[in-house]
């Protein structure tokens, strides 16, 4: 077998491409009234709480941890490095980092610092496990910090039409 081209050898030192026997095949461009890149509209959230620099939906008070759900010999108050914070069931638009081991007052917990997704503006952190058998039950939550969010008006929930409670817990102040 021999790797010497006679044909090359013998021809200038241009690159000559001979043309192909079968058509290029390309993909159906996209009609011209169509974008690609479009943002979602952003579905309405009742009684919203966000961004307060971007405004963006981070979460709602819809889904605020019950205080139900946390044991008797627990304060149902939170603090964050920034002040008051609440533990949430879901939150939006976020993004988490790296998590990390972090020594808080309560024990040790591995988190990962919770970031608006727009504006990369530190919101929080998500409690991924908690080290201390007490607190297991945070486990899987998200605790923002209340002082970098607010409430939006709501127009989806009117005031006259939510429900009522005793409790003020987790109030951002606006209501």
């Amino acid at each position: 077998m021999s790797y010497y081209n006679d044909k090359f050898a013998a021809s200038s030192s241009t690159l000559t491409v001979e043309p192909r026997s079968s058509p290029v095949r390309r993909l159906p461009s996209l009609p011209a009234d169509r974008r690609i890149s479009r943002p979602l509209p952003t579905p309405k959230v009742p009684r919203a709480l966000v961004c307060k620099q971007c405004q963006a939906n981070i979460t709602s008070n819809n889904v605020l941890l019950p205080v139900s759900r946390i044991p008797p010999d627990s304060r149902p108050t939170f603090r964050g490095f920034s002040g008051k914070a609440s533990l949430f069931t879901e939150t939006y638009n976020v993004k988490l980092a790296k998590p990390g081991v972090q020594l808080m007052a309560t024990g040790a917990h591995t988190m990962s610092e919770i970031t608006c997704g727009s504006c990369h503006i530190y919101l929080g952190w998500k409690i991924l496990k908690a080290h201390e058998a007490s607190e297991r039950w945070k486990e899987g939550y998200f605790l923002l910090e209340l002082e970098h969010l607010f409430a939006k008006n709501d127009d989806v929930a009117p005031l006259s039409l939510r429900p009522r409670s005793r409790l003020s817990y987790g109030s951002t102040g606006s209501e």
